[in-house]
């Protein structure tokens, strides 16, 4: 999302991926909620009075020729179209911005007049004829400073955008919504890539009118339509608060502090916590790895920096927004310190800002149109890369079998996740043993259970949305009385959709898989609306076709698991959501004085063990089968099989004496030894997907006429049958022929054996 400069000298481009209008409005709907907060009056009259004295600013409108009779008189009064607004009103930004602001400001901040190119995705439900990219002008604010940085061959875009003005005609004005197509795809874009702003405002001018929009983690909220050219000094001052150089003003959390030179690019940063003794503790920033950012611009907005201490040792600080009567996920990470595979917690500070205190008066909104969030910040131990930066299938079912068990004593402790995805099961350490092969975080979603389930519905709105379950994507379509509680078997059956989204996505060897139709809608029905979700993800479970469709779409080194594993863990969720789903409708969740009715799923709940160790089984056998296929395939390359009787052992293969009959099946003996562990080509190694493939010539293959080559080794064979540092010279002199090949045998296997044990 880079800006590239136009033809022309005063407008610049920059893309963003954005869907047609209509849809992205029902997007908007959904990140943003379907209602929006509207503040009084005073809020924007007052919201940045100290940026200028009204002395300061009768001074301005007195001597620029911008405001003459009260009226910025280089607005037309009638505007034949929207863009006889964007040139006049561009110049009066940047003239209250140089005037008002400190030396060199134009350096600082400058408004630029941009189209913004809003993208069709690919894979969007829309014709050929819709997919032109949609254009709207905007001025933005290009801004340099610390929390900035700049873009790749261009002026401005999303990382270095102070805030948006969108011009429109006044006629337009009072279409809020569609405003919110342009703000909130502008807001959601500088969340993600100026990951420490706290909130971000913007606002739509016209030729007579103006109003302020405000974007946080609790939603939106706007003010009243005021006229600019009554209310000049409100004006003015709004522009300064937008384009202001004082980043904590603009809405940035001034804890996290990059160091940069002139070109703008990030050579270090710092960011700043209380630690457990309440004293200031500084980390350095890890800053060749980019922070973790959730895309959405309503909600936890959960952003995780990597970073450093003096010492070296490296950690992760996690920041969100929590909505007030939230449980603390610190409380429940102290809960389960020390458990294995969970998280561990280091320090925790509270309270650190909050959205209300962003916000003008909002009491006249209607009721539910905002939640109060407030920022916290947990520092925890660092761990290895998310569980999608798996190399080998090994690795993959280690870490997934050891996440479920960790979730299971989770659920010991009454504590139940609700947001399983691949984002939130980390690799444990390299070498890791059995039972910390990974880690599960994330626990800002997590709430206590009382018995087998939480005492909260299940809800779309809630998690990972393309790893959801059933039930909960159902939730949406239920009547209120009939949506069942969210509970273990929830997030068991989320487990598998993570599996699922890796085998279909990715290769054994961790590469993405190429473009592929059934992989494609699959994924695309899965992010679908939770309904349309819903339907695709049941016919995944149940329809007689699925295997096969499935088996040849993922890459064939998956088929060693195939049947056993992913087919049992298939085979699992789709028996419990059947279960479920006949029993759905047997009760109602709550009774009509609205506590909880007896949970309708407590014959299926009960068997929480039998569960538990269904699905682990599934993974313990296939993880033994891995390994007994690779202790297979060791052995069998070094027990060449026994020489045709035709063939006496003493005949060397590159006698002269050799008849061509005799030559030919030596060779094609000596080519099987060589080769008997070896994959057929195109389907992976259990063990390792990149393993080398080599054909084996059938016997039916004439004979060479020529004299024989050696028969080729592989690096990687050669390594697996290396028994130790001697040259084949030596090896020969000190072992007599009759025992060498034994003495070769065991000190292999003995070899391997360590390693398993290692």
């Amino acid at each position: 999302m880079y800006s590239t400069l136009s033809s022309s000298d005063s407008v610049y481009f920059f893309s963003a991926p954005h869907e047609n209008r209509d849809r992205l409005r029902k997007i908007a709907g959904q990140d943003l909620g379907t209602s929006i907060a509207e503040a009084s009056s005073s809020w924007a009259e007052n919201i940045y009075e100290d940026l200028s004295t009204p002395s300061a600013i009768s001074e301005y409108l007195d001597g620029d020729n911008a405001y003459r009779d009260g009226r910025w008189t280089m607005l037309p009064e009638l505007p034949s179209g929207v863009t006889e607004l964007h040139g006049p009103m561009r110049h009066i930004i940047n003239s209250i911005i140089e005037h008002f602001g400190p030396r060199q400001a134009l350096d600082a901040r400058e408004a630029l007049l941009c189209d913004l190119k809003r993208e069709v995705y690919d894979d969007d439900d829309v014709s050929d004829d819709e997919r032109e990219p949609l254009t709207s002008r905007a001025i933005l604010i290009r801004a340099t400073g610390p929390s900035f940085s700049s873009t790749i061959g261009s002026c401005v875009g999303f990382a270095n955008a102070a805030t948006c003005f969108s011009v429109e005609p006044d006629s337009a004005a009072k279409d809020i919504w569609s405003h919110l197509v342009l703000m909130a795809e502008f807001a959601k874009n500088v969340f993600i890539e100026q990951p420490n702003r706290r909130f971000v405002r913007s606002m739509i001018v016209t030729e007579r009118q103006a109003q302020l929009f405000h974007f946080d983690r609790s939603g939106i909220q706007h003010s009243p339509l005021f006229d600019i050219h009554e209310k000049p000094e409100v004006f003015i001052r709004i522009v300064l608060g937008l384009a202001t150089t004082n980043e904590h003003i603009l809405g940035f959390d001034n804890s996290v502090h990059w160091n940069r030179p002139a070109d703008g690019t990030k050579l270090s940063g710092s960011l700043e916590t209380i630690g457990r003794d309440n004293r200031k503790v500084t980390y350095k920033l890890c800053i060749d790895e980019d922070p973790i950012v959730r895309s959405s611009p309503l909600g936890r907005g959960t952003t995780c920096w990597a970073v450093q201490n003096d010492q070296g040792e490296r950690f992760i600080v996690k920041d969100y927004w929590v909505a007030d009567g939230q449980p603390s996920e610190f409380e429940l990470l102290e809960e389960v310190n020390g458990l294995h595979g969970v998280c561990q917690v280091v320090s925790y500070e509270g309270n650190r800002a909050r959205t209300r205190d962003f916000r003008g008066d909002a009491s006249k909104s209607a009721k539910g149109t905002f939640q109060n969030r407030t920022s916290v910040r947990i520092v925890m131990k660092s761990y290895g890369p998310s569980i999608e930066s798996f190399t080998s299938i090994g690795q993959l079912l280690g870490a997934l079998r050891d996440a479920i068990s960790a979730h299971k004593a989770l659920i010991s402790r009454k504590i139940i996740h609700r947001d399983v995805s691949p984002s939130n099961i980390l690799l444990g350490d390299h070498g890791a043993e059995a039972g910390e092969r990974a880690v599960i975080i994330g626990l800002d979603h997590a709430l206590r259970m009382s018995g087998l389930s939480s005492e909260v519905l299940a809800d779309c709105r809630t998690g990972t949305h393309l790893f959801q379950p059933l039930m909960a994507l159902r939730s949406c379509d239920f009547a209120p009385a009939y949506i069942p509680l969210y509970d273990y078997l929830d997030d068991l059956e989320a487990f598998f959709w993570v599996f699922a989204y890796l085998m279909l996505t990715y290769k054994p060897n961790g590469e993405r898989m190429p473009r592929d139709g059934f992989i494609e809608r699959t994924m695309k029905g899965w992010l679908a609306t939770p309904s349309v979700a819903h339907d695709l993800k049941r016919r995944f479970l149940n329809s007689p076709t699925i295997h096969y469709e499935v088996r040849h779409s993922i890459d064939s080194g998956w088929l060693v698991i195939f049947e056993d594993l992913f087919l049992g863990f298939h085979t699992f969720t789709r028996e419990i959501n059947s279960q479920k789903s006949k029993l759905v409708y047997e009760g109602q969740t709550k009774l009509p004085d609205g506590s909880l009715a007896p949970n309708r799923f407590e014959p299926i709940l009960a068997k929480i063990d039998e569960h538990y160790a269904r699905v682990l089984t599934l993974f313990d056998t296939a993880l033994e089968k891995i390994k007994r296929l690779d202790l297979e395939a060791v052995l069998s390359s070094l027990n060449p099989p026994p020489r045709p009787p035709s063939v006496p052992a003493s005949v060397s293969t590159n006698s002269a004496r050799t008849t061509s009959n005799d030559f030919a099946s030596v060779a094609t003996s000596a080519t099987s030894s060589e080769e008997t562990f070896l994959e057929p080509k195109g389907a992976a190694s259990p063990v390792d997907a990149k393993a080398p493939s080599t054909s084996i010539p059938p016997k039916s293959s004439p004979p060479s006429t020529g004299p024989m080559q050696p028969i080729s080794r592989s690096k990687r064979r050669s390594d697996e049958a290396e028994l130790d540092d001697e040259s084949p010279k030596l090896s020969k002199r000190r072992c007599p022929p009759s025992r060498r090949q034994f003495r070769e045998i065991l000190g292999s296997v003995y070899q391997f054996c360590r390693t398993l044990f290692e």
